[in-house]
This record gives C-alpha cells, sequence and structure tokens, in this order.
C-alpha cells in the first residue's frame, strides 16, 4: 500500500478491528462516537467523522487522521512503525501467485472484513504444504498452529491461524496476509507452571516456528542450549506492547530482522531492559530474517 492508500484507510474500520462499536451516531450517521481507544474512557468521548476521516479525542485534546491515530496507539512509535501496524491490522494481501490451484485468496481487504470465523486443528493439505514451502515440518506446525475458515463478503476462505494473549489471530496462506481480532504479541510457554530464565523474542510467528524447527534439529549455531519460553511481537510496531512481558525475565535473546526495523525494535528493547537484551540477528547474518535463513542459507535437515 502507498501513503495515499494508506491515509484513505477508514478510521470506524480500524476500531472495529480492535474491537470497539460506536454508542451513538450523528449528522446522518456521519459523526460516530466511541470510548476511546487509548484510555480508560467511560463517558464516551472519542469522535470519528466518517466524511473526513478523522478524529478528535476530546477528553485529551489530540486529533488527527488515520496515521496520527496509529502513532498514538502505538505510544508515539515512528510514522513507519505506525504505517506498518495500519497495514498489519487490515490485513493487507500478498502478490497472489497464479499457479495457486486451492485458490484462496480473498478480495481486497481495504473494504472487506473478516467474519464467522471458524479455527480447528490444522490439517488442510494446502496449508501443510505452504508451511513446508517456508521449511516447517507439519509436526511444528500442528503443534503451535492451528487452521482458520473465515468469511469475507460472501465467500468462504481459510489459512493458518496463530493466536495473540488477546485472542487475536494472524492469518497467513500462500497467497494472504492478515490480521483478526486485536493486534497483540504472543506468548509460548514451556512449562504452564513457572517462566524459563531467559526467552528468546520473534518479530513474526514463521521466524518462531523457524526457530523450533531448528531447536528440533539441534543446530545449536542458531538457537540457545535450554528451552526458553518465546515472545512473538506479530508486528514491530507492538514492541512497546511486548516490553511488559519481556521484562520479567532475565535475559532476552532476540531474534529479529537484520533490518533498520528489527535494528530498531532491538534498540527499544535494549533501551527498556538494559543489558539482559542480546541482539541473536548476528547468527543468521546475511539473511534478512530467521525464515529466510532457514529457507535459503542453512543446511536442510528436513526430510
Amino acid at each position: 500500500m502507498d501513503i495515499d492508500e494508506i491515509k484513505k484507510i477508514p478510521i470506524p474500520e480500524i476500531m472495529s478491528r480492535l474491537g470497539h462499536t460506536p454508542v451513538s451516531r450523528s449528522r446522518g450517521g456521519t459523526q460516530l462516537l466511541y470510548r476511546s481507544p487509548f484510555r480508560d474512557d467511560r463517558k464516551p468521548s472519542f469522535s470519528v467523522s466518517t466524511t473526513r476521516n478523522i478524529w478528535n479525542d476530546f477528553g485529551t485534546g489530540k486529533a488527527g487522521d488515520v496515521i496520527d491515530f496509529a502513532v498514538e496507539m502505538g505510544g508515539g512509535c515512528s510514522f513507519r512503525e505506525a504505517v506498518n501496524w495500519l497495514e498489519d491490522i487490515m490485513g493487507c494481501p500478498a502478490t497472489v501467485n497464479p499457479g495457486n490451484d486451492w485458490k484462496n485468496c480473498p478480495p481486497d481487504t481495504l473494504q472487506a472484513v473478516i467474519e464467522d470465523t471458524k479455527v480447528e486443528p490444522l490439517k488442510h493439505n494446502a496449508l501443510i504444504k505452504y508451511l513446508g514451502s517456508r521449511n516447517i515440518p507439519p509436526d511444528i506446525g500442528m503443534k503451535y498452529c492451528k487452521e482458520v475458515h473465515y468469511t469475507v463478503g460472501e465467500r468462504r476462505f481459510f489459512g493458518l491461524c496463530f493466536m495473540n494473549i488477546l485472542g487475536g489471530m494472524e492469518i497467513r496462506s500462500a497467497s494472504f496476509k492478515g490480521c483478526h481480532g486485536v493486534k497483540a504479541p504472543s506468548v509460548i510457554q514451556v512449562s504452564k507452571e513457572r517462566r524459563t530464565p531467559a526467552c528468546c523474542v520473534f518479530e513474526g510467528f514463521m521466524d518462531f516456528l523457524s526457530y523450533m524447527t531448528l531447536w528440533e534439529r539441534g543446530d545449536e549455531s542458531i538457537v540457545q542450549d535450554v528451552p526458553c519460553d518465546c515472545i512473538v511481537t506479530n508486528s514491530t510496531s507492538l514492541v512497546r506492547k511486548a516490553i511488559p512481558f519481556i521484562d520479567v525475565y532475565q535475559q532476552a535473546f532476540c531474534y529479529l530482522d537484520n533490518d533498520d526495523a528489527g535494528r530498531d525494535a532491538f534498540w527499544k528493547i535494549w533501551s527498556a531492559i538494559g543489558g539482559r537484551a542480546y541482539d541473536m540477528s548476528g547468527r543468521y547474518l546475511g539473511s534478512n530474517d530467521l525464515n529466510d535463513a532457514l529457507m535459503y542459507n542453512l543446511p536442510s535437515g528436513l526430510v
């Protein structure tokens, strides 16, 4: 999406995807009143103009367009982080592969809404095949992912489903990248009874699945030598929201992308928890991310 397209994203659509519904409408339905998504707002004071696509939080005096909204949701994040967050929450689709024989590509999600979701254990052969194309074995995918069937308009689709701590889900397939529900980090614990001393941090769940694949292979050049709880931010724009979950660990091993966004995300974590954060991206230097390394730059250990 370019900037002009991003600025046209309807703020009410974002509010809906965050779980907010208007409590009243005025001016012929073009002025919507909500409880503010930025704070505890017992008396609704967050107004959205659907004609101008701007918002006004009367409780704080802040106002702006859709990008200003994303910056505020990100706790004062950068312009780039705000744009990434908007693209993530709207579930912008990847380029369609014309050779895809199962035709699981939703229409333009800028105006579409994912509805009528049904989450099941992962079993669909097309999704298993998609994981295989990313060098993720079926048993790893089935352990940490599910499959979701959903409706967009009048059509049914399906995809991989990776849940976050607030019940939202990241949805992936060979031809679609999107999300449904509230965008939030995911926490995967080794044991429900106690935390491990250290955690591993990833930007996306494909990198997490790649790590678990390498763990099963015993690749000590990449993975830690002991099991660790894992935290997936599900977007670099959510790093600040993930920091409270990271901060409870004695050490945080960060397997983030080898790009500016990844370095910026690591800096935010390091700034928050200091010397307890370690940058692991050098272990797959030359690859953009951990899944990229698994697919192209590491010896294959998969059957």
